[in-house]
């Protein structure tokens, strides 16, 4: 009898162990859309970043160029003081300046003095007209001189500011064109100033595609600097004419930023194109999403259940065309609407539980 129970109750252990491991395991699988592939053609284009406002920062007058206060790709803040000239010149003048005005004040107040003494004169019939025209010509002439001196010495004033050069946002420093005690000319670019906090792309596409671009078109941007990790970007200009043979720039916004991205940087431009019907008449899928066997070529499909994460890989046969660079031509068996699995095709069968990875 103990003999009989240890039987029984080493039958049902393995009929549970058997019912485990008939226990299906869902398994993730990578799809591709067949409206997106049928619609668009991806193209990509090597870009490079910059920043969005950038500066060739320089003085407003020349001079010997004293110093610089940062280095290379520093931080300044706005405002902050990045250099400035030797500026003795430039307050002798201010000083010339000043010394005039002064003058022009003293001669401004004599030739005023007379003037109104003249006038009482003439009222009272003691001076003549000329004598009063002249008293009031020289009081004008005196009056306009104060007038030029102050307008020069807000000038010379002015020089000295102009030899300080301020960060006009804050920014770094990316490139170093002058060194300290080289003489500099006015607007001679001695910096480039960059904003590090919004960054743009820049490439360059065929003249036979620029007629395709729209502004706010969705683009994919990989940096290999960042493991070519996917970013959302949309085209924010373009331009219509060309510096390049049959090549058009194209500047890219990023809708993802990303603190690690500095200007410089290489990067790859993904955008999508529609297709010519001269290219392909039929849907093209990738080659490894095509299966074969006896039974001819067949590629899954995806199916939903009633679980929204659970998906039925279902077989479908097709009618292969040529095969292309971007995968197989598909004649026969697939719609638009149909989305197929990618990768993984030897671990499926017809009807087996399937959840998608999102890429």
């Amino acid at each position: 009898m103990k003999l009989y129970q240890g039987i029984l109750l080493a039958l049902l252990f393995v009929a549970c162990n058997r019912k485990e491991e008939a226990k299906e395991v869902i398994r993730p699988v990578y799809y591709q859309k067949i409206a997106e592939s049928a619609a668009t053609d991806i193209r990509k284009f090597a870009g490079v970043s910059q920043a969005k406002n950038e500066a060739k920062l320089s003085f407003k007058v020349g001079g010997t160029l004293e110093k610089r206060y940062f280095k290379l790709g520093e931080r300044v803040q706005k405002g902050e003081l990045i250099a400035y000239l030797d500026s003795e010149d430039y307050k002798i003048n201010y000083n010339k300046a000043l010394s005039s005005k002064k003058n022009a004040e003293v001669q401004t107040t004599a030739a005023k003095s007379s003037y109104e003494r003249i006038e009482n004169l003439y009222g009272n019939n003691n001076a003549s007209l000329n004598d009063f025209e002249k008293a009031k010509a020289q009081y004008e002439s005196a009056l306009a001189m104060l007038n030029i001196s102050k307008s020069q010495l807000i000038a010379a004033e002015n020089q000295i500011s102009y030899t300080k050069l301020l960060a006009p946002h804050s920014g770094s420093i990316s490139k170093i064109l002058a060194q300290e005690n080289e003489m500099v000319g006015p607007g001679m670019p001695i910096l480039i100033f960059s904003s590090d906090k919004d960054i743009e792309l820049t490439t360059f596409i065929p003249e036979n595609l620029i007629k395709q671009i729209k502004i706010g078109q969705k683009v994919k941007v990989s940096f290999s600097a960042l493991d070519n990790q996917f970013l959302e970007g949309e085209i924010s200009e373009f331009g219509l004419s060309s510096s390049r043979s049959s090549s058009y720039p194209l500047i890219i916004k990023l809708t993802e930023q990303n603190a690690q991205i500095l200007p410089g940087m290489a990067c790859s431009i993904e955008i999508g194109f529609k297709k010519e019907t001269s290219v392909s008449e039929f849907i093209v899928v990738p080659a490894d999403a095509v299966a074969h066997d006896d039974g001819g070529d067949f590629v899954y499909v995806i199916k939903k259940t009633d679980d929204k994460d659970i998906y039925l890989a279902e077989r479908r046969s097709v009618t292969l065309g040529k095969l292309l660079p971007k995968g197989y031509e598909i004649k026969k068996g697939l719609n638009t609407e149909d989305n197929i699995i990618t990768a993984g095709l030897s671990f499926m069968y017809d009807g087996r539980r399937v959840s998608l990875v999102k890429k």
